[in-house]
């Protein structure tokens, strides 16, 4: 198991123009050498830059699986919880979209995640749905990896957390993935719709990396499974 190494900022783009923003990061995975680029933006140009990117990924990839993710505001009596950021995932690809602090809708992401030709995958997706619903989007094709995978030896009525799912599934690495953000819930998640820090940047890295790197696996085995 690799050794976990503190992610990386680089400045490049970060120039707060009008409002936009574009930085880029570096964190590592389970494998040593095998880090994750990711874009965090609000920028509708650098957003579907990023997109176009993965789209050229999928034209080549015979699973078309997009690891997808979203954070949302924090549930009040009387007010629905609404998108804040959305993360997608292909190969050692992330973007992480600040949609509450976009400067204009981007038709291009919609169309995206919306798209039948993709699968959008994700673990415990009942409240990502309602989310989105609320916030004018769609996700044609948004599976849920809970309902694909347990873990051995778990309770039989007990839905798997995404830390569970990536520890037995890719590597005990991830097991502690969101010990950080369990600290303190409600002071952790209070803060997406302002900027990211370099901890929450992480985070929603996790999230959606793992979440493309289980289905992948998930659909790898059973295509190599022998039937009896």
């Amino acid at each position: 198991m690799a050794i976990p190494v503190a992610p990386m900022a680089l400045s490049a783009d970060d120039d707060d123009n009008g409002g936009q923003f574009t930085t880029h990061h570096v964190v590592d995975t389970h494998v040593r050498g095998k880090a994750l680029s990711v874009v965090y933006t609000n920028d509708p140009v650098s957003l579907e830059s990023s997109i176009q990117t993965m789209e050229q990924f999928l034209a080549e990839d015979k699973y078309q699986v997009v690891g997808f993710n979203v954070e949302y505001t924090i549930g009040r009596v009387g007010h629905d919880q609404k998108v804040v950021i959305a993360q997608l995932c292909v190969r050692h690809d992330v973007l992480v979209y600040h949609y509450h602090l976009a400067t204009r809708p981007c038709e291009r992401f919609s169309s995206f995640i919306n798209s039948s030709d993709y699968k959008n995958t994700a673990v415990d997706t009942t409240n990502d749905l309602k989310t989105l619903k609320v916030s004018g989007l769609k996700c044609l094709n948004l599976v849920n990896i809970q309902d694909h995978y347990k873990v051995w030896g778990s309770a039989k009525n007990k839905l798997n957390s995404l830390g569970d799912l990536a520890s037995a599934i890719i590597d005990p690495y991830y097991m502690k993935m969101k010990d950080e953000s369990n600290k303190d819930k409600d002071t952790w998640h209070r803060v997406w719709h302002e900027r990211l820090d370099e901890e929450h940047v992480k985070y929603t890295t996790n999230d959606t990396y793992t979440s493309y790197k289980m289905y992948r696996w998930i659909v790898d085995m059973r295509k190599c499974l022998v039937h009896d």
